[in-house]
């Protein structure tokens, strides 16, 4: 019987965590937390390989000046979305 409710409990984690692909992520930040539309990103950049070197999975090397210089670099070169501090991180 235990297998079984972990079997039910490890399946519905890894749905979660397929769901979450297109949630809204927050993510902390020092200067307040970016809060971030992975759907919205993902219907407009229809390639995963922009940010992901692999897909589905964790940014290689993300971090503050992985950030900046590509999602920033981005909104930038687009000129779509936010590019000032105020504008990503939210207190």
């Amino acid at each position: 019987m235990k297998k079984i409710i972990v079997a039910v409990m490890l399946a519905l984690f890894c749905s979660a965590l397929a769901m979450a692909a297109d949630d809204i992520i927050t993510l902390p930040a020092k200067n307040g937390n970016v809060t971030f539309d992975h759907k919205k990103h993902k219907d407009a950049l229809k390639d995963c390989k922009v940010c992901h070197e692999k897909e589905p999975g964790n940014i290689e090397g993300f971090g503050k000046d992985w950030a900046h210089k590509t999602c920033k670099g981005c909104h930038a070169e687009k000129n779509m979305g936010p590019t000032k501090c105020g504008e990503c991180h939210k207190k």
